[in-house]
C-alpha cells in the first residue's frame, strides 16, 4: 500500500468520525456486557476482582488518576516558558 493510498484511506475515516465513535461505544459496551458472563475463577484483590465490571471501572479510575497526577503535580516540573527555545 503506498502512502498515496493510506492518506486517502485515513482521509475517508476522518470524515466518517461520528461512525468510528459509534463502532467504538458499541465495542466497548460490548466488552462491559461480556464481562458480567464471563467471571475469573480465583479473586485476587480481596475478591474484588469477582465482580462483574471490576477491571472496567478500575481501569477508568486508573486512567483518571494518571492523567490528574500528571496535569496537577508534573506539568508544573517539565513545562517550559513560551519564549524557552527562542524565537
Amino acid at each position: 500500500m503506498s502512502q498515496q493510498g493510506l492518506g486517502e484511506i485515513l482521509a475517508k475515516w476522518r470524515e466518517n468520525w461520528k461512525t468510528w465513535r459509534i463502532i467504538f461505544f458499541a465495542v466497548l459496551a460490548a466488552m462491559v456486557v461480556l464481562n458480567v458472563f464471563f467471571h475469573s475463577h480465583h479473586g485476587h484483590f480481596w475478591h474484588l476482582d469477582e465482580t462483574p465490571g471490576f477491571f472496567a471501572v478500575f481501569g477508568l479510575v486508573v486512567g483518571l488518576a494518571m492523567v490528574i497526577i500528571m496535569k496537577k503535580i508534573v506539568q508544573p516540573f517539565i513545562k517550559r516558558g513560551e519564549d524557552y527555545y527562542g524565537d
